[in-house]
């Protein structure tokens, strides 16, 4: 399915449109008259599931824990299920298409934490639905959906189970969600030119196109540990060489890991020059995350990211006495900070903007920066942007909160005033069959959770959505970053087809179609006002790159990704740069040429963010 890049501004807005109702709504069902339609569960379908139609006199309640009460149900019953994949199904009729907001009415008895299903619409998966600890019926919010006009199937497929369903509601979305437009407003009031500008391309390209990445490999294979390279990125090129290959682009994003920057190692990789020349030299954007690794204990030499529960090599080392003034685990974070501080300077040093995820999937608790819940995370967070923005004077980084859609998933957010993008974390292939779903129904939910004033982004991911589903179902992620090796490269995670339709398409930015970011508009600045642009330079061609040969030292367990990094090989297509300072008739950056870049502005100029010189 081919969807054309230049877009009127009416199609524009038609891709935007996206809106949730926030994860974090559970109440009692009784106190939630509204008037959306009600479909019960006692009237659907289940496979391999059980439906209790004259309610709960038919239960065995000796089951359950003491004070479980399963009385209050509506209707004449309600539905069951336990075993993975078992599924629970509804049909709805809908009189229009459009964004629904969905309500579910469930118990879940059996699990002191949480029992969490698959969603799926019509066949395809839509995301998760995480139903808390609750003794009796209770709603919790089931996110956006997108619905059809006609008949629609609702299905719950059981991932943990053990979980009873009343029924679900219904109500059009608010329609002052339905448009994407995120705040062009930075947290950190002294971002540097660059950083507005690249942030500003991000907003300008937000619902309209998704952006390609893939995190790079990082470990033990890279050369630059014992060697004086001439280029730093030549050595991570294996993800990047099978992209090109398969597709003939390469990602506009590359991920990058700092795993190897604390005070506890001398381990070095060079990751921060790699940015720098993925950024400078062939002209994309770098996302850095940091694999934060501290002593497993104290006083030992080994190091670890992970806690007991996620890895055998784990750490025990204490969220909440980092942030707590007078212990080691306070001083050991505080000088961390100020050695990779150091390092985050040679990017500004280099202006070089990026997007800075630290913290990320906190929530899991499989790192030791989230074992201890929310408000230690959100303290050491907060603790971080201090140190990073107004100790140590760094205005290039977008500050990215990896995020969830669970009920406590606000609990965790450290606010907006400190974070510029919403990212989440996508791992849903099973069965060993890809999930090419766009998950609209977790990209909605994410977009409610700031009021829509952040932008969200696939973060993480193993399949790529198919061009097809990301456009029928709206979900405007701002990009995408598969993790490195397998989670790219098997057929299980990414079909080759699926693929190439993505990175050929023009509904996605590959890096040759990037324009140059240096001398992009800043918001309310005209496109010809801004700095003429520099020549850019093409990295070599994958046939003369290295190949990756080792394994990294650092694996993740098996329900998250791994820690590594992958990068690109063939020669980028040169964008156009503005040449000429006489303008053509609807060429309103002086490039020569009419394309999106034009019609972004136009679509500014229609908002009254910026304004037209006469010539213009």
């Amino acid at each position: 399915m081919k969807v054309n890049k230049v877009l009127s501004a009416v199609t524009a807005l038609v891709l935007t449109t996206a809106a949730v109702m926030p994860a974090s709504f559970l109440t009692d069902k009784a106190s939630a008259e509204d008037n959306s339609v009600k479909y019960e569960f006692e009237d659907g379908k289940t496979e391999g599931g059980k439906i209790y139609a004259n309610g709960d006199s038919d239960v065995d309640m000796s089951d359950w824990p003491e004070g479980t009460d399963l009385s209050g149900f509506s209707g004449k019953g309600f539905a069951y299920l336990d075993q993975k994949n078992t599924t629970l199904s509804v049909e709805v009729d809908m009189p229009e298409a459009g964004l629904y907001e969905m309500t579910v009415c469930y118990a879940e008895p059996s699990d002191p934490r949480k029992k969490v299903q698959y969603l799926q619409i019509n066949g395809v998966n839509q995301g998760e639905l995480t139903c808390p600890y609750t003794l009796k019926f209770a709603e919790t919010s089931g996110g956006i959906v997108n619905l059809k006009e006609g008949k629609n199937t609702i299905e719950l497929k059981a991932y943990w189970g053990y979980t009873f369903f009343d029924y679900i509601k219904l109500k059009p979305a608010s329609e002052k969600l339905k448009n994407l437009s995120p705040s062009r407003t930075l947290s950190d009031p002294k971002a540097t030119e660059s950083t507005k500008r690249l942030y500003n391309y991000l907003c300008d390209t937000y619902g309209k196109h998704i952006i390609s990445g893939q995190q790079e490999y990082c470990g033990d294979h890279n050369y630059n540990l014992w060697n004086s390279p001439d280029v730093f990125i030549k050595d991570n090129e294996a993800e990047f060489e099978y992209i090109e290959k398969e597709t003939g682009k390469q990602p506009a994003i590359r991920g990058i890991d700092f795993l190897a920057y604390n005070t506890s190692s001398d381990w070095r990789d060079h990751a921060p020059e790699r940015a720098i020349e993925w950024t400078n030299k062939y002209h994309g954007i770098a996302t850095v995350t940091w694999h934060w690794n501290v002593p497993c204990e104290k006083g030992s030499d080994d190091i670890a990211f992970y806690v007991e529960s996620a890895n055998p090599k784990f750490t025990t080392f204490s969220c909440k006495n980092a942030v707590t003034e007078g212990t080691w685990e306070n001083e050991k974070v505080l000088a961390d900070l100020e050695l990779i501080a150091g390092e985050l300077k040679k990017l500004q040093d280099a202006d070089v903007p990026i997007l800075w995820r630290p913290l990320h999937e906190a929530e899991g608790a499989w790192f030791w920066w989230g074992a201890e819940g929310p408000e230690a995370c959100k303290a050491l967070y907060r603790l971080m942007y201090d140190e990073l923005t107004n100790k140590y004077g760094l205005h290039n980084l977008i500050w990215t909160w990896t995020g969830s859609t669970s009920p406590d998933a606000e609990k965790w957010y450290p606010g907006d005033d400190v974070v510029d993008l919403v990212g989440y974390d996508k791992y849903n292939a099973a069965d060993g069959e890809p999930n090419l779903s766009s998950i609209a129904s977790t990209f909605y939910s994410l977009v409610q959770s700031t009021d829509g004033e952040k932008m969200v982004a696939m973060t993480e991911n193993d399949s790529i959505p198919s061009l097809e589903n990301l456009v029928n179902d709206k979900a405007a992620w701002l990009y995408f970053c598969p993790w490195y090796m397998n989670y790219l490269t098997s057929e299980q995670n990414n079909p080759v087809e699926n693929l190439k339709e993505i990175y050929q398409s023009e509904y996605c930015i590959t890096l040759d179609e990037l324009p140059d970011l240096k001398t992009y508009p800043i918001s309310g600045e005209s496109a010809s006002n801004s700095p003429k642009p520099t020549e850019k330079t093409s990295p070599a061609p994958a046939s003369q790159e290295p190949k990756v040969t080792e394994t990294p030292a650092v694996t993740e367990p098996s329900a998250t990704p791994a820690v590594t990094e992958p990068v690109p090989t063939s020669s980028p297509k040169e964008t156009t740069s503005p040449k000429s300072e006489k303008l053509t008739k609807g060429d309103l950056d002086g490039s020569g040429t009419i394309d999106v870049t034009d019609l972004t502005t136009l679509s500014l100029y229609l908002l009254g963010d910026v304004k037209f010189t006469p010539e213009q």
